[in-house]
């Protein structure tokens, strides 16, 4: 008796069959919530920014997308299993790398069959380490995310740029001049380069 082994094709990696909470479009911050559920089982660091992150700190502007920082300890690696994971659970999930000159250094693009989106931010240029430290857990549509500080959200602002930035900073001010801590503000603002030290304090004499 003859037995032939005949080669088989590996199985293609199980979509977890994971209830998604969007149920329709314009539904951004509960895709969110599912990525956040899978960066805590994958014990990645993050911090919610954007948006959400100057709600959070009293100026509402209206936005349909949610953004999040991310921090891997071996970027190529963490990224390609946190891509895998989403692929898994059911989301098209897509990476880009920043230009040299772009402040960004590399996004995940998530969207789910809604075209819910969330970015996730590999990391901004000259971006101080221990940013994760000072990030604040709160309640957020039944669940806790963590949300950027205070005053690493204004800094980074600042060293993006953007007139919407230069805006959520001069709201951010405002509102919440109270709560910051100065001399942890400027010492960040000065980590990512003296133009934006200078640029805060102008800012700050505005409010």
């Amino acid at each position: 008796m003859i037995f032939v082994i005949i080669p088989q094709t590996p199985p293609a990696p199980k979509v977890l069959k994971k209830v998604m909470r969007a149920d329709g479009p314009g539904q951004s911050s509960l895709l969110l919530l599912d990525v956040v559920d899978i960066l805590n089982e994958s014990h990645i660091s993050y911090a919610v920014i954007g948006a959400l992150a100057a709600s959070f700190y009293g100026t509402i502007r209206a936005s349909l997308d949610a953004d999040a920082l991310v921090f891997f300890k071996k970027t190529e690696k963490g990224s390609q299993n946190l891509l895998n994971e989403l692929a898994r659970a059911g989301f098209l999930a897509t990476q880009k790398q920043g230009d040299a000159d772009d402040p960004v250094v590399g996004v995940i693009n998530i969207q789910d069959n809604y075209n819910n989106r969330v970015d996730l931010l590999l990391g901004i240029r000259r971006m101080p380490e221990d940013i994760f430290s000072r990030t604040i857990n709160s309640p957020f549509l039944g669940s806790q995310v963590r949300i950027v500080g205070l005053e690493d959200f204004i800094a980074m602002k600042i060293f993006a740029g953007g007139p919407q930035d230069t805006e959520d900073v001069k709201n951010v001010l405002e509102v919440s001049s109270g709560k910051i801590d100065v001399t942890l503000l400027k010492k960040l603002a000065l980590n990512y380069r003296k133009v934006e030290l200078k640029k805060l304090e102008t800012l700050m004499k505005g409010v």
